[in-house]
Parts: C-alpha cells; structure tokens; sequence
C-alpha cells in the first residue's frame, strides 16, 4: 500500500526524483516548472506515491491557464519492472479521486514514441499497458509533425481571409462545423457523435481558445467566388507553438487548399517570432499528412490519445 503526498507537502524534487535515472532529467525539471509558472498545474495537483518512505510513482493533473477543473494527466512515472503495475495504478486512481472532487468527469493522456518533449516517454509498451489496465480507450492514433522550412514549390489558389474579429464567433463556429463533413479525425468524430457537428464545432472552438492566440491568427478563407473554402487556427499551447486547426470544406478538398493554409498559420506564428511550431493528425488522415509535408514539415513522432471517463 502506497502512502501518497503532493509535491506541496513534500518537494519538487521529491517529486522529480522517480525518473532520477532518466536521460531526459533536465528536460522534465524544465517542463514541470514550467507548468507551475504558467499555473497549467500546481504543487498539490503532483501526486507522490511513497513505499516505506521512498518516491516510486508519481503523476500530475493539467489544466489550461487558469481554469480550475483538469483535462489530462502528465509526468505520470512508475516501476515499469512491475509486471503488474500496482505503483502506476495507485497513482493513476489517486489522480482520479483527486480530479473527480474538482469537477471532472473524463480525462486524457498522450504517450509520444519515441520519447519527445515535453515528456520525454521511456517504457513505450509498460505505459500503453497502464492506460489499458485503467480502462482508457485509445481516442486517436496520431502522428506530430514540427515545422522544417522545406515546403515544396506549389501554385497557391486564390483566396481571400477574414480574421476572427471581422466575422465574429459565431460565425467562425459555423464556419468549422461546415468543414466537419467527412472528416478524418477520431477525436472530433467523437465529438460529432456525443455533441452534433455544430456541438461539437463550438466545444473545439472553446477549447483551443484555452491557448494562447491572436484574434488575426483565426481565419476563415473564402474561394474568388465568395464562398467558405477553410478554416485555419494558429495558436500558443504551454510548450510550442501549434497549427491547432486547418479545415477544408467538402467540395474543394483535393485541391492543395490546406498546404495553403497550413503554410499561412505556419507564416503567421514565424512572423510573431516563434522558432518551432508544432501539429498533429490521424495516422491515416492521409489528406493532413500530405498537407503538413508540403508545407514544410516533418514527422518527428507517433502520439496515442487515450481517454477514460472518471
């Protein structure tokens, strides 16, 4: 039986010191304490598991700035030697009671392979086999990609943008939604199914505006005729600079639209003098994928989105 504490209670460093052996030591020190800088988490939402004294487990709840109810679990760290894992399920139920009495009712976890920032994820398979043990259902099997600069040459097609500011919210929700038809995303099908596809546009909506974002970074591109052609949303998460959302609609997809408007998101976040930027898509989204290739980016990483309801 684990004796859990926060890292309120007892230190950072204690906390820390579970992945003491870990490679990426430094890297994760700069993450959680970038966490708490930006209040994303805080010193009694990092929970320690002790065994006679000694840290073996630990994990911590994530929120965007300022809200109050967390989404997703991070810096989750075990003994991945354990075949059964009991110092990582201790951990991971402790976390559920504790996001439970704050209001949630689900939350999420990514494992990026190979390890890659901002967690640095050794024990691919151990950790997979945690989140399945805890009844977590795989949400989207993704690639992430990072900006390269080696777009390759392509004719853009004529469009003309409207910011956020100029066309209003409800608007740019509506305008989402209708890019919604038919696409190849596993997380917003999930949405679509629980909320409708206008639900579930207004819901994505309200979440990337947890990001840090310029109204002139959300666009909607309109066709020489006039008519909706996409959507583009540039944003800010806590770790790196990010295309949260590029949409084409149905009748104009295939048609090199979104490597157009991945590389203006893409132009925008440069211009504001970000060095790395960031995005991610289903495995086999195969329209995303040429998108962010021909923008000019690479594939650094698989990412697995699990997700259980608490």
């Amino acid at each position: 039986m684990l004796e859990f504490v926060t890292a309120e209670e007892a230190s950072l460093d204690e906390f820390l010191s579970v992945s003491s052996a870990s490679p990426f030591q430094e890297q994760l020190r700069e993450y959680v304490e970038s966490l708490l800088e930006q209040q994303i988490t805080k010193l009694d939402w990092c929970l320690l598991g002790l065994e006679d004294g000694v840290p073996v487990a630990r994990g911590a709840l994530w929120a965007f700035a300022g809200e109050a109810v967390p989404r997703d679990i991070v810096l989750i760290e075990a003994d991945w030697e354990d075949d059964r894992l009991s110092a990582g399920q201790a951990v991971l139920a402790r976390l559920h009671d504790l996001a439970r009495d704050l209001g949630a009712d689900e939350l999420t976890h990514s494992v990026d392979s190979p390890p890659a920032a901002p967690q640095y994820q050794e024990r691919e398979e151990a950790r997979i086999r945690l989140l399945e043990q805890a009844e977590y259902e795989l949400l989207r099997d993704g690639l992430r990609w990072r900006y390269s600069g080696s777009a390759t040459d392509q004719t853009p097609q004529e469009l003309t943008f409207r910011t956020l500011s100029e066309v209003g919210e409800d608007a740019f929700i509506e305008a989402i939604a209708a890019t919604y038809e038919g696409i190849r995303d596993s997380w917003i099908t999930e949405r679509i199914e629980e909320s409708g596809t206008l639900g579930a546009a207004r819901a994505d909506f309200r979440d990337e505006q947890g990001m840090d974002y310029r109204p002139e970074w959300w666009e909607l591109a309109y066709s020489g005729e006039g008519s909706l052609a996409g959507v583009i949303m540039a944003a800010r998460n806590p770790t790196a600079a990010v295309i949260a959302y590029v949409g084409v609609v149905p009748g104009l997809r295939g048609q090199g639209l979104a490597p157009q408007l991945v590389r203006r998101g893409t132009r925008q976040l440069l211009d504001s003098g970000v060095e790395e930027i960031r995005g991610d898509c289903d495995r086999d989204n195969v329209g995303m994928i040429k998108a962010f290739e021909r923008a000019g980016y690479e594939e650094f990483a698989r990412r697995r989105t699990y997700k259980r309801v608490i």
